[in-house]
């Protein structure tokens, strides 16, 4: 079947089944994710909260930090950003928090650090939306990590007693800590996480060369209100454990400035194939079952501009789990996302 019938079937019944298209449902959570090109370091970085070598002056900033939430909420009040850098054994993070009143509380690792404000880490070297990890740390330089193996929204657990073997982390203060009656400048964290740290059933983190990454901070601006949480790629909602919605991390052996790398993914099916995932995940919660068929979706020509053809999109589901794909002849691939929000990308 051709796609502009395919179009014209499904955009029939789009009005009684969503009442809009799902891009403009889950616009918020469509968004491109944000893109980092990490370069080699040329000057041993020494872990002190400095960020004073050459390597990091070099190395480009990342946009500001923004409402978790995305486009449309309010500017982070104080501003935020990262820079990354790679060698042989680690992964380099150096931040720069603006801060006009330093405070850290907690002092045992392995706390709830986001009860402080804090500075947090995601990663997922293989990108596939599972079995990924997290850092954490107050301006004390207090540690919390915790590996997860799935994101929440998919009934998914977390390993606390997982510790981040060799993580290097020291925290530098432009200010004073816990003194109220000064005015400061600003934090910096500065941590080398070692490759061999991220790995899982013994799978090598190095042989990724694009990661998915996030950062977030958790600020505390009004005693007893709710904190506010500002992150370098939004997620589009309050929730951080969106794998899917992280940014790219794009690991180049080369020294900073030498090129740029853009996500190697045809960007309008990848946003297809995760707006049908969440309209599968509303579906379950409204009718208690996952849709079935690619009818169900009521998909829009502007949604299916990314297949050319009936054939290169499909669903499959049973009561408790579901696969969708998008197959790219002229890529030689196929997508594909299940019920816990794993991401494969399928060589034909």
């Amino acid at each position: 079947m051709k796609r502009f019938l395919l179009g014209a079937v499904l955009m029939c019944i789009a009005s009684t089944a969503f009442g809009q298209s799902l891009f403009e449902r889950y616009k918020a959570v469509l968004t491109e994710p944000r893109s980092y090109n990490c370069f080699r370091t040329t000057d041993p970085i020494k872990i002190d909260g400095n960020l004073d070598e050459t390597s990091w002056a070099k190395a480009q900033s990342s946009e500001k930090f923004v409402d978790i939430r995305g486009e449309g909420y309010p500017i982070p009040s104080k501003p935020t950003t990262v820079k990354m850098l790679w060698d042989d054994e680690y992964l380099y993070i150096g931040a720069t928090l603006m801060e006009d009143n330093i405070v850290a509380n907690l002092t045992q690792r392995d706390t709830i650090i986001y009860y402080d404000n804090d500075f947090e880490v995601f990663l997922d070297p293989d990108g596939d939306g599972i079995r990924y990890f997290e850092i954490e740390n107050n301006a004390r330089g207090v540690i919390f990590d915790l590996l997860l193996e799935k994101p929440y929204r998919s009934n998914g657990s977390f390993f606390i007693p997982w510790n981040c073997e060799g993580l290097q982390l020291a925290v530098g203060l432009n200010g004073t800590l816990n003194k109220e009656d000064d005015t400061d400048a600003s934090w910096t964290v500065e941590m080398a996480i070692p490759f061999a740290a991220l790995t899982y059933n013994f799978d090598n983190p190095k042989k990724y060369p694009t990661w998915r990454i996030n950062f977030s901070r958790v600020q505390h601006l009004v005693k007893g209100q709710p904190e506010e949480n500002w992150v370098w790629s939004p997620t589009g909602k309050v929730d951080m454990h969106m794998p899917d919605r992280w940014g790219f991390l794009h690991f180049l052996d080369a020294p900073a400035g030498a090129r740029t790398v853009k996500p190697d993914l045809n960007m309008q099916a990848y946003k297809l194939l995760w707006a049908m995932f969440y309209a599968q995940l509303d579906n379950y919660k409204e009718k208690g079952k996952y849709m079935n068929s690619v009818a169900d979706f009521a998909l829009t020509d502007a949604e299916l501009s990314s297949v050319k053809s009936a054939e290169q999109l499909s669903v499959e589901a049973t009561s408790t789990q579901f696969l969708i794909k998008i197959t790219l002849p002229e890529r030689g691939e196929c997508y594909t996302v299940d019920h816990d929000g794993k991401f494969t990308i399928v060589k034909l």
